[in-house]
């Protein structure tokens, strides 16, 4: 099992890298040394390119940078509930126990999406995010377009990583509102 510190240092990680690229990206910050917006310095990027493929993909993966984000919120918190409970003296022998396992099954979970989205990648998607909440299933692809074909095959994959019983919806054309 992960320590505590190692899951913390982790967690840290991935905030500071979201942030920066959140920053780095969002229009009106200021980040250069001449006082131009993050929009003003991409517009010459954007148009070099004729379909505006580097804007989209900046929106894209700002959006799957987010739902990362999120995912990794609502887990610390979960995993900060479950680690109140274990160190409770008021909590019972079988609450410890259950939020043990609350927490090796949290800790699978996280293990099988990041196996997901390795896979879901590997398919031709560049950028991918699982975000599993109950029996449900969300899988968000960097993609314009997407087949019925490969979203079965998404499907199908979630079944075989996630287990079968759950919900599972594909999302797809991120950068469009």
């Amino acid at each position: 099992m992960i320590k505590k510190q190692t899951v913390w240092l982790l967690t840290m990680l991935s905030l500071i890298v979201v942030l920066s690229v959140y920053a780095l990206s969002s229009p009106g910050s200021n980040s250069g040394q001449d006082g131009q917006s993050a929009a003003e310095k991409a517009k010459p990027a954007a148009a070099d390119v004729k379909t505006g493929k580097t804007v989209a993909t900046t929106v894209a993966a700002t959006k799957l940078a987010d739902i990362e984000l999120s995912k990794n919120d609502e887990r610390a918190q979960l995993e900060k509930k479950y680690e109140n409970v274990i160190a409770s003296k008021n909590s019972s022998a079988k609450e410890v126990s259950a939020a043990y396992d609350a927490m090796a099954n949290l800790k699978t979970l996280a293990d099988n999406e990041t196996m997901l989205e390795d896979v879901v990648q590997s398919k031709g998607f560049k950028n991918s995010v699982v975000k599993t909440s109950g029996s449900q299933v969300q899988i968000f692809v960097d993609s314009k377009k997407l087949t019925d074909k490969q979203a079965n095959q998404l499907i199908q994959l979630a079944n075989e990583y996630l287990g079968t019983g759950r919900v599972v919806s594909v999302t797809y054309a991120l950068n469009e509102k």
